[in-house]
């Protein structure tokens, strides 16, 4: 056994403080990896049974990854490491709580659209400590659903930021900048490419020629588009398939969750054979639940399309591993929540280590 004793800055606060790690002892960096015991006066402690010397990077929350430990200053707290052997009493001190991993940029303005939408940048753990590396970015539509429960649609984010965190420490896939576009009264135009209208085509012209210049000259990002994506869920699904295919030199990798392929009489899936180019290059991740639609026929028949764009996909694409990955969730809706839990493996197959 090993234990753990933390001092914390705070010690009026009751809320719980957990231990996280890089050991499936310590949660393997789920941020509510073990919970520690009060003591009294900021202190808390835990007994964690490990059993052979090992090395061990470890941090302490509280309970969120936007509640963990800060440096004194301010800063993101690299993890702590240590050499541990089991008998060992671990003390630590946590100066300060806090990550502030989501950067806002409210009211960004457009000269292809008449509606400004704010733009919310998530960056990964390390991106305050190595001011050298650079970074991939996946450029996410309705935007404002992704982190924050106050601004989500029925206060229910997909909760990116802290999926993303746990994946990127574990290891599941390499650190990557996460942007949410924000939508806007106009969304299903913006969303929904259709004959005779042209704002989905002004929408792509402002990601590609306004929103990611000011990403990638205000964070330190890979421009390129094998390290660029788009994704969304249901109509943000369908821009983001319709936006590599206008814009394969811009975006490389595409995440299509329940996707609206029915949208304008399936023109998505109609229209695929008139420029395959763009999929020699992109990587896709599509999936679909099995319960998405208000009746049982409308759920065969979602099924029946998305298997149908699956097909083709798999057809279309070089036949290598790693270009298309197709997903049906048997018992998923069409949420927030269920397009959340399937994030993490977007992210694996589209951004591996």
């Amino acid at each position: 056994m090993i234990e753990f004793v933390v001092r914390v800055p705070d010690p009026q606060n009751t809320e719980p403080v957990f231990l996280t790690g890089d050991v499936p002892e310590l949660g393997r960096w789920h941020p509510r990896g073990t919970m520690m015991h009060s003591v009294g006066h900021g202190l808390y402690h835990a007994l964690i049974p490990i059993f052979q010397a090992r090395s061990t990077r470890f941090l302490y929350t509280r309970g969120d990854w936007r509640r963990v430990e800060q440096m004194e200053s301010g800063g993101e707290s690299p993890a702590r490491e240590l050499y541990t052997e089991p008998g060992s009493r671990i003390e630590s001190t946590v100066p300060a709580w806090g990550r502030e991993s989501v950067r806002y940029h409210p009211n960004f303005q457009s000269r292809f659209l008449p509606n400004d939408r704010g733009l919310n940048v998530w960056l990964p753990p390390g991106y305050e400590i190595d001011s050298f590396r650079r970074y991939p970015v996946v450029y996410m539509h309705d935007g404002q659903n992704l982190f924050d429960a106050h601004a989500a649609f029925a206060g229910n984010p997909w909760r990116c930021d802290e999926l993303a965190e746990q994946s990127i420490r574990r290891g599941a896939c390499e650190a990557l900048i996460i942007v949410g576009v924000a939508n806007s009264p106009e969304r299903i135009r913006e969303y929904g490419p259709k004959d005779g209208d042209d704002l989905a085509n002004r929408y792509g012209r402002m990601l590609v020629e306004e929103v990611k210049p000011f990403i990638d000259a205000s964070y330190r990002t890979r421009p390129e588009a094998a390290a660029t994506g788009t994704g969304g869920a249901s109509l943000g699904g369908l821009i983001a398939l319709h936006l590599c295919k206008w814009y394969p030199e811009v975006f490389g990798r595409c995440i299509a969750m329940s996707p609206s392929v029915w949208w304008d009489r399936e023109r998505f899936i109609e229209t695929l054979r008139e420029y395959p180019r763009w999929l020699d290059t992109c990587k896709i991740w599509l999936d679909i639940g099995g319960r998405e639609g208000g009746s049982h026929e409308g759920m065969v028949a979602t099924l029946e399309r998305t298997r149908r764009l699956g097909a083709f996909l798999r057809t279309a694409m070089p036949a290598k591993p790693g270009v298309f990955h197709y997903v049906e969730d048997p018992d998923g809706r069409h949420n927030e929540t269920d397009w959340g839990r399937r994030f993490p493996d977007a992210l694996q197959f589209l951004f591996p280590i």
